[in-house]
């Protein structure tokens, strides 16, 4: 599938990527198209006018691939709400807040918070509050609280829902909504010529590269993907197995206390671990210093590395070994390292991305219908799965999706328009079911992989809450900490001794402090108690 991924709390394994079995008109309990088409309508608030409405829609994500409304769904929306979209995809990041600061804002604006843009949007003078929207345009649609309540803001209104949110509850209704647990990728054949030696904690990773490293001098032992080897980066194989957060803030169960990440209890642990694997000639520090990951990809793809390190990327390996026709030698180890008793994940996850619906909006009402559409079941399911019936049906069970043969077809898709328009509105349950394969040769290991992480996983939104308010001194000082981490991971990543490693990391918990850590800390801690009272009401 096409989708860009932000990371946000835990990755899906890049195997269920697979391709997906073919629909049957059969399968589960079905829902007549008429029916539908009346539950839509009524959700919506009432009739459908045959007039279209056309309304602008900005996307704040340059990446965005769809540059028009256009394709079987988006038409069949339109059809369902009678609201059609003029897109307009961000060129750069200066767009959006020169909107804000001149007042021009489009119709529908889709945005991130980079920048603290969700913050400057929910603001009652430039956007809608989605319940004043709903009220003014008489549309009868009550949208999820469990999600409204994490976007209300201080005034106790939401003027958006962010999308790739879901409860416990949801994951665990849906199995197949399958919770990622980032998976080592290495070489099927060393692996195997070393006998396939159980891994289950990264004290036997280390070991196992240990042994690559000294019956197969030529290769080096671990390879990581740029965007993910550490040095400010949010997203590392490691951190996940140490139980840690690589940005913004953390949180201590026991203390029940939030703290900036990098004072988080095991970090040093993982700072020496990465140490290790530099000092020991387990890794290279050029990985440190590539510029993009192209460059640490010819590694994998020339099959000079042992394990490559981003995260169950092996499909996406052999692909490219295929076409460069060395040997399609890259597999997943399915195994979940560090999974102890007392290991767990503090998930606070409060979604990415909102539609915001500003007070230029032409048509207001038109905006709801399109709101109600896009957040009911139905919606959610059409923006990211399809047409029910025509491109996938439930399965027999009515626990998870099953889709035509063409569904994994990038081109298909685009010619569909699917699926980035789900992200507008979609669950991250909604999300993760679109990937489920029960066909795939893996597909029960990552279910029980899915299911042991679920179990290990803390659900505390109101620490993602914790955002420091534009250009506020909180905000100034995380944003100095943030480049001081950056500058000072390096030298406690290429330390030269684990002594070295550690004073270097206790020097850093220093220079934070002088920037003013505590005080951010002491702020943290009070707007995580108030957004947990808040979330309790």
């Amino acid at each position: 599938m096409r989708l860009f991924k932000k990371s946000m709390g835990i990755m899906l394994a890049a195997s269920m990527l697979a391709s997906l079995c073919a629909c049957g008109n059969s399968s589960g309990s079905q829902t007549t198209e008429s029916a539908v088409q009346k539950e839509s309508t009524e959700s919506a608030g009432g009739d459908v006018s045959s007039e279209q409405v056309t309304l602008d829609l900005f996307i704040n994500h340059t990446w965005w691939p769809l540059q028009s409304w256009s394709g079987t769904v988006p038409e069949y929306i339109t059809g369902q709400t009678g609201v059609n979209l003029n897109v307009t995809v961000a060129a750069d990041a200066q767009q959006l807040p020169l909107m804000i600061s001149s007042g021009e804002l489009p119709d529908l604006i889709y945005t991130d918070n980079t920048g603290n843009m969700i913050s400057l949007l929910s603001d009652p003078d430039l956007c809608w509050s989605w319940e004043d929207l709903m009220a003014e345009s008489n549309t009868d649609f009550t949208f999820d609280e469990s999600r409204a309540k994490i976007n209300r803001t201080n005034d106790g209104k939401f003027y958006t829902i962010r999308n790739n949110y879901s409860t416990p509850e949801e994951l665990e209704e849906y199995d197949a909504a399958l919770v990622g647990v980032m998976l080592p990728t290495v070489r099927k054949s060393v692996y195997e010529e070393l006998g396939s030696p159980e891994i289950k904690t990264t004290e036997d990773f280390y070991n196992l590269l240990k042994t690559v490293k000294e019956k197969y001098p030529d290769l080096i032992p671990c390879m990581f993907n740029t965007n993910w080897t550490g040095a400010g980066q949010t997203s590392c194989q490691f951190l996940t197995d140490f139980g840690l957060v690589n940005s913004n803030f953390s949180y201590d169960e026991n203390k029940d206390e939030v703290s900036y990440y990098i004072f988080q209890d095991g970090r040093l642990d993982y700072y020496k671990f990465m140490n290790k694997l530099y000092r020991e000639g387990l890794m290279i520090a050029e990985n440190y210093a590539f510029n993009n990951e192209d460059e640490s990809y010819q590694y994998a793809y020339n099959l000079q590395c042992f394990a490559y390190i981003k995260g169950s990327n092996a499909k996406e390996l052999n692909q490219e070994c295929a076409t460069l026709g060395t040997d399609q030698d890259w597999m997943d180890l399915y195994t979940a390292l560090n999974y102890d008793d007392s290991f767990k994940i503090y998930d606070s996850n409060i979604g990415w991305s909102g539609l915001f619906v500003s007070k230029n909006c032409k048509a207001p009402e038109a905006a709801a219908r399109l709101l109600a559409y896009l957040f009911s079941d139905e919606g959610m399911r059409t923006a990211f799965w399809g047409i029910e019936g025509d491109m996938w049906n439930w399965s027999e069970d009515n626990k998870y999706p099953v889709f035509c043969d063409e569904y994994t077809d990038n081109d298909w898709q685009e010619k569909n328009g699917l699926t980035e328009w789900g992200l507008l509105s979609g669950t991250w349950a909604t999300e993760r079911l679109s990937y489920y394969n029960p066909d795939d040769e893996f597909a029960d290991q990552l279910l029980t992989l899915s299911n042991q992480a679920k179990e290990k996983t803390v659900s505390c939104p109101a620490v993602g809450l914790v955002i420091p308010e534009a250009d506020s001194e909180e905000q100034n000082i995380k944003s100095k900490l943030d480049t001081m981490v950056t500058n000072e991971e390096m030298k406690i990543y290429l330390a030269e001794s684990e002594e070295a490693c550690e004073a270097a990391y206790y020097d850093m918990l220093d220079l934070a402090r002088q920037q003013g850590a505590d005080e951010l800390n002491t702020w943290a801690n009070k707007a995580y108690q108030e957004a947990k009272a808040a979330m309790e009401n």
